[in-house]
């Protein structure tokens, strides 16, 4: 069975192998998540209110410029990483963000959609200089070791949609299910990327996150679409087995996306609905393990992690 879905990059790929790369991207996550802590008093320091305006502004220029879903979602991160570990002053976060969609897009997009540095920032209409963001470049790479692939929203929406497809083509035949899944995943991307300009969704890990808004969006299928053939609950407590994902954080999370989003009106879930609560796993696995390479290695293998900085 071949699973092909816009914006997946899973084709083809069996159960085991699709729970075995969930399992690492939840390791990878565990490995480097940050928490956030924003601003909301001084003055003299970017706020959040700040931070959710430059990620709105993120999503627009992103969008101008053809990037996808997954680029945006990193520059976020990137944007909320920074601001978690520097006190940055708000003349300086136009530049930052800037960085961070010129980093993201290195990792995420093909080399050739990428404007050389004057032509980005032109294209970004930044009043900053192409040297200025440069230089704002070297300090968020600097801050987080050279490595910047970090796991976002985006990728566990993704692999949770080719588990679901998986699942469904498993139960029913016909493919008038694998259809609405589909057609949810491209509506749920942009939902995604609305949830990210907001701060206090930034706080919840991707995980949590991404099955938060998928429940949410099969709950509201099923109560507008009774005849469809999802059963949302079982999909969602399948999935939250997977990623070993407590209910309460997961509770917590769905009731701020529905406060925030006003579209969700549904019924509330009680913690006795979802019956799975996760226990510790091992997150010592690596991801990415360095590998030689010949000659030197470029940009995007040393902020993926493919390959170990230059000694300077």
């Amino acid at each position: 069975m071949v699973i092909v879905v816009v914006g997946l990059r899973t084709a083809g790929q069996t159960l085991n192998s699709l729970t075995s790369s969930l399992e690492r991207l939840c390791s990878k996550e565990e490995r480097t998540w940050k928490d956030r802590i924003f601003n909301q008093i001084r003055l003299d320091e970017v706020n959040s209110s700040q931070r959710n305006h430059a990620s709105s502004w993120l999503r627009k220029v992103a969008a101008s410029m053809h990037f996808g879903i997954d680029t945006y979602a990193l520059s976020v991160d990137l944007l909320d990483r920074f601001l978690a570990t520097l006190k940055v002053r708000p003349k300086f976060l136009e530049c930052l963000a800037v960085g961070c969609l010129y980093i993201a897009a290195k990792c995420k997009e093909e080399d050739d959609t990428i404007p050389i540095t004057p032509e980005f920032v032109i294209d970004c209409n930044a009043s900053c200089s192409a040297n200025e963001l440069l230089r704002m470049e070297r300090l968020i790479l600097e801050k987080f070791n050279w490595y910047a692939d970090f796991v976002t929203s985006v990728d566990f929406l993704q692999i949770y949609f080719a588990l679901l497809l998986l699942k469904s083509n498993s139960q029913h035949e016909g493919n008038d299910n694998e259809k609405i899944l589909v057609e949810k995943y491209v509506d749920l991307e942009l939902k995604l990327a609305s949830c990210l300009q907001h701060h206090r969704l930034a706080t919840f890990k991707p995980r949590i996150l991404a099955l938060a808004l998928i429940s949410l969006e099969l709950e509201k299928q099923q109560v507008l679409e009774p005849e469809i053939n999802i059963d949302w609950l079982a999909s969602i407590t399948y999935l939250q087995h997977l990623a070993k994902i407590e209910s309460d954080a997961l509770l917590s999370c769905r009731d701020l996306i529905v406060r925030l989003s006003p579209s969700y009106k549904v019924v509330r879930l009680e913690l006795s609905d979802l019956a799975f609560i996760s226990r510790a796993y091992n997150s010592s696995s690596s991801l990415k393990p360095l590998i030689n390479l010949s000659g030197r290695p470029t940009y995007a293998d040393v902020v993926c992690g493919r390959a170990a900085p230059a000694a300077q």
